[in-house]
């Protein structure tokens, strides 16, 4: 029976050394250059992953990406609207000066929206000596100039002033972590993207002001309200274009992922936006001290097409390395993931045979002392 105890034993050694490649749990392993250089290691179900190290020699290169990342785009920029035309449902009005007959009652001291004349849904107006007035697609120069050339057919030297006091027919819409979505509308006088933002009373506290969406046309552009820009190229230089269409992301959709051997894996939502490697592992308890392999804490993380992976590689064996890993600043959907160290994977496979190994031994105990019962009796 110690002959099979012992087929056993040798049996499960062999189990367990080969078990070494199959310890329990997720095992990158991958160590990046400290020199910044970009490794290209084998492609993962058909995605190139590339391999980089977060220290001293890449931080700047890394921080200029994302400041490069930051500014808008110059078709924003560049963007200047044309001169307002009028449009329906848009209300005008209109002052004639030392006429009070042809102007509404208390003229230019009126309240604005109770004493002008809207433009109806076929885009005319009425005005006396005038008549229908085709009104939409004019600009108010234009409006003016028609009424005048009407009016100095009975009057001499007409002294007329046209303003728009309400634009209906055109807008911009504000949606998403504001205090109050709504729209916009859009006068002769232009509206930023920051303007827009304050008229919808700001945003909300579960916003996000490092993801603004600005949907033009069916293009979609982002604009990080957090980041430094030059003079003229921020987003109080953007103005707005009828149909434009603002949404503020919720922090609720910009999460960061910890896993693997740190005090406790979640989901963590970015602060404003922001969140440094440090941080995130700060927030998720610090690394696993009796498991975590210091060397290998990764930040993997999705390229645009997904026919990519990037994967940063922080060495934090030297506990300095982590200010590196506080100017690393984190991006939404990144998963943090710190390897286990080999004596944590190997003694994990171990307690994983351990009981089998145990209940085998009791089975065989088991078997030779029924032998031994049945000797006694034979010999009885």
């Amino acid at each position: 029976m110690n002959r099979l105890k012992y087929c056993f034993c040798l049996a499960f050694s062999a189990f367990i050394l080969s078990g070494c490649f199959a310890a329990p749990g997720m095992h990158f392993g991958e160590r990046a250059t400290e020199d910044g250089s970009v490794d290209t290691l084998a492609a993962f179900q058909g995605a190139q992953v590339h391999l980089q190290s977060i220290s001293a020699q890449t931080m700047a290169k890394i921080n200029q990406k994302e400041a490069l990342s930051a500014s808008i785009a110059p078709e924003l920029l560049e963007y200047r609207p044309e001169t307002y035309k009028l449009g329906k449902f848009d209300i005008v009005q209109v002052t004639v000066w030392e006429h009070p007959e042809l102007t509404l009652p208390l003229g230019s001291f009126r309240s604005d929206n109770a004493t002008g004349q809207m433009i109806d849904e076929n885009g005319e107006m009425f005005y006396p000596y005038t008549g229908q007035i085709p009104v939409a697609g004019k600009t108010i120069s234009e409006l003016r100039s028609t009424i005048v050339e009407s009016l100095s057919q009975v009057l001499n030297n007409p002294q007329i002033d046209v303003r728009l006091i309400s634009s209906q027919s055109q807008k911009a819409y504000v949606q998403g972590a504001v205090v109050k979505a709504g729209t916009v509308p859009l006068s002769d006088i232009p509206v930023t993207l920051l303007e827009a933002l304050n008229r919808a009373g700001g945003i909300s506290p579960d916003g996000n002001p490092k993801f603004v969406e600005l949907v033009r046309e069916g293009k979609t552009f982002f604009v990080d309200l957090t980041a430094m820009y030059p003079a003229g190229a921020g987003p109080a230089d953007v103005l707005l274009k009828n149909g434009d269409v603002i949404r503020v992301a919720n922090n609720d959709e910009f999460k960061v992922f910890l896993l693997g051997e740190v005090g406790k894996q979640q989901a963590l939502q970015l602060k404003n936006g922001k969140m440094s490697l440090s941080e995130a592992l700060s927030e998720a308890g610090g690394l696993q001290v009796m498991s975590a392999q210091s060397k290998g804490i990764y930040v993997i993380r999705a390229g645009v097409s997904m026919d990519t992976i990037k994967v940063f590689h922080l060495n934090s064996r030297n506990p300095l390395a982590l200010i590196f890993g506080d100017g690393f600043n984190l991006q939404p959907r990144d998963i943090v993931y710190v390897d286990a160290t080999g004596l944590a994977r190997w003694n994990r496979l171990i307690s994983l045979i351990l009981p089998t190994v145990q209940t085998i031994n009791n089975g065989a105990e088991g078997i030779t002392n029924i032998k031994a019962a049945k000797d006694r009796i034979k010999n009885w």
